[in-house]
């Protein structure tokens, strides 16, 4: 391969290389550092608890990003939908889900919005729609933990099927869907499109407003989503969901070469950058590393793959 050839195609693929990379050398480090890592079964179905209802809001997530915007509702959209479900399923059973999943759908929508119609600035618009959220799981759990002893709902994220448990499957099922949304459909090409250039999505013909406010509401389902799951894999929910989760939530959307400025990446690639930050974070606990220190890591992981993966041809004001 001539260096010029070599060098463009380096250039073109260095958000997949990048988290490719960083996996291999994860998995080595942590096994060098400590050998009971991945060293049986077991350890390899916690990671993947870990990780399942993780992946499911990271697919969310990429997605606004991928448009260029921000969601700092998230983590707090998973823990109110959680304790949403975990208060009414004792009354109302499975008829608690259409409940959760409008109620998360509702802050979606405000959240597109006002973004898309309000035009104030994501992070802005996301961080006030968090605190109301992290208000109503406050009121609706009169601050206690809520626990479900159905073993039917339990079995939703523990029934083991070919020695993984199910939760796994529905984030993948999830991470399928979304990256074919992404990738073979009007609506994932339009996404592509606002956050590669917001000016020549809307000459286009793409309605703005329409997208913005779907991409949030999708966001916010997945969130609800990830939240149920979740309530089913512990049994049950507390205040305490998602509270440490915004950190490695962004930081695996941009590891896995989601491009903060939009237009860059896909959900395809986040499944790796969940990987790694997931492993990273099980591997840094068994070596019995600080909470506090291991969100610092997360923090500058995100902050170098940020730079890395930056579209320096444009550098545009987020919104």
């Amino acid at each position: 391969m001539q260096p010029v050839v070599y060098k463009e195609w380096m250039q073109r693929n260095l958000n997949t290389i990048i988290p490719i990379a960083g996996l291999i050398v994860l998995i080595l480090s942590l096994r060098t550092a400590n050998p009971y890592f991945l060293a049986s079964w077991d350890s390899v179905i916690t990671l993947v608890y870990g990780m399942s209802f993780f992946l499911v809001a990271a697919c969310g997530l990429t997605l606004v990003i991928l448009m260029g915007s921000f969601d700092f509702s998230i983590p707090s959209v998973l823990k109110l939908s959680a304790m949403i479900f975990a208060v009414l399923y004792p009354s109302l059973g499975f008829y608690s889900l259409p409940v959760t999943l409008a109620v998360a759908l509702a802050f979606g929508f405000v959240n597109g919005l006002l973004l898309a119609r309000f035009n104030i600035p994501s992070f802005m618009a996301t961080l006030a729609t968090s605190m109301v959220a992290e208000g109503l799981a406050q009121v609706i759990s009169g601050g206690y933990t809520r626990i479900i002893t159905d073993p039917a709902f339990r079995a939703i994220s523990t029934t083991m099927i070919f020695g993984l448990p199910s939760i796994f499957y529905w984030a993948i099922a999830v991470w399928v869907v979304t990256v074919f949304i992404t990738l073979a459909t009007p609506f994932g090409r339009a996404v592509y499109a606002i956050g590669g250039n917001l000016v020549g999505a809307r000459l286009a013909g793409i309605n703005i407003l329409r997208v913005r406010i779907l991409v949030f509401m999708i966001g916010a389902l997945f969130a609800a989503v990830s939240g149920i799951l979740y309530a089913s894999q512990i049994q049950g929910a507390h205040m305490q969901v998602g509270v440490l989760d915004t950190i490695p939530l962004f930081a695996s959307v941009v590891v896995g070469g989601t491009a903060l400025t939009g237009g860059v990446g896909g959900v395809h690639r986040t499944l790796l950058g969940v990987l790694i930050i997931r492993w990273l974070d099980s591997g840094l606990s068994m070596l019995a590393i600080d909470l506090n220190i291991r969100m610092i890591i997360f923090g500058a992981i995100a902050i170098i793959m940020a730079i890395l993966t930056i579209d320096r041809k444009r550098i545009k004001i987020m919104k």
